[in-house]
């Protein structure tokens, strides 16, 4: 993001007119620095806009395009035609705030490097709020009560947008012999991708799922006779199901913003399969920091304003396993 005393000049200054408003190149570096630190963000598309609304363009030319020739011969056809899609996009404005005493402050943060802090917290706080949005967003949250619910509750993520209703294809395990992760789990999941997303893709597709599950399924193998549990649990072979890899954090086997439990009651962990650059973040350059003093409570209230979407392009190139439980030997006993 935002170098510390950049950020922290925008804070102090914001409170005169319109100073906390970050310029394009702010706003881009901004952007740019967060993209390298997230976990699931740094491997999907990201468009940045300027525009409240509009579109964001993909072409697929998966069709062949190669036919027979002659010599001395004028051809007028044509043998192929990429095709051009778009998805729309509308961006909503959101709000990261926290506030904190003349005590907090030069008591308990750092003394004299309040500021310093303070700036590093808020921009954690905001990148770590984005990616679980990205993914988890659902506008349909109910009731919203928590501090969790009232983040969901802003957008609609990825993981909401992938549906049978939207052409994803679903793979329920409950049907399968066994409902945890195994081989089976990964190789139905893989035959119910499209095959033209398996050969004519320029994007490679990756497991993205919970590092829960990537113990899960390791656990599995290493329960089986043979050389490759071993290995694997020994950290000698990379667990490839089906000759694809998972997506990774810090080089660690599995995202930890997916959730190991989407349900109330029950274990409803989920696996996708696809490429993560079939997901768009789209932030609009428009990132507003300021900062005010609360006499009457002897506060400082700390607040940024952004505004961002998150697309799916390519619904059909995913495949979504729900239903995903945890393997009941490997489950502490209560």
């Amino acid at each position: 993001m935002l170098t510390k005393q950049e950020t922290m000049a925008k804070f102090a200054s914001s409170t005169v007119g319109t100073n906390g408003l970050l310029s394009a190149d702010q706003a881009n570096t901004f952007i740019n620095e967060f993209v390298q630190q997230a976990e699931l963000i740094n491997m999907v598309q990201v468009k940045p806009v300027t525009n409240q609304a509009g579109y964001v363009y993909y072409v697929d030319m998966s069709s062949p395009a190669t036919v027979a020739a002659a010599e001395a011969t004028e051809y007028t056809d044509e043998t192929g035609t990429p095709e051009f899609s778009r998805a729309a996009y509308q961006t909503v404005k959101r709000r990261t705030q926290f506030e904190l005493t003349w005590e907090d402050i030069h008591d308990t943060i750092e003394g004299e490097q309040f500021g310093s802090t303070i700036v590093k917290m808020w921009n954690q706080r905001w990148g770590l709020d984005t990616e679980y949005l990205a993914l988890l967003g659902d506008e349909a949250t109910s009731p919203v009560a928590t501090a969790w619910d009232k983040l969901y509750d802003i957008n609609d993520g990825w993981l909401t947008q992938l549906t049978a209703e939207n052409g994803v294809n679903i793979l329920d395990v409950a049907k399968l012999e066994d409902a945890f992760p195994t081989f089976q789990m990964f190789a139905a999941a893989l035959r119910l991708l499209p095959t033209k997303y398996r050969k004519f893709t320029k994007f490679p597709n990756l497991w993205m799922t919970s590092p829960t599950v990537v113990d899960d399924y390791r656990n599995w193998l290493a329960s089986r006779s043979g050389n490759l549990g071993d290995a694997i649990v020994q950290g000698l072979a990379t667990l490839t199901p089906q000759g694809i890899g998972f997506a990774t954090s810090n080089g660690v086997p599995g995202l930890a913003v997916f959730p190991d439990d989407l349900g109330v009651s029950e274990d409803k962990r989920v696996v996708v399969l696809g490429s993560p650059k079939n997901f768009i973040w789209i932030p609009r350059r428009n990132f507003e920091l300021l900062s005010r003093f609360i006499q009457e409570k002897d506060s400082w209230r700390y607040t940024g304003y952004s505004e961002d979407d998150f697309v799916v392009v390519n619904y059909d190139g995913f495949v979504r396993v729900i239903n995903v439980e945890a393997n009941p030997e490997f489950e502490e006993e209560e």
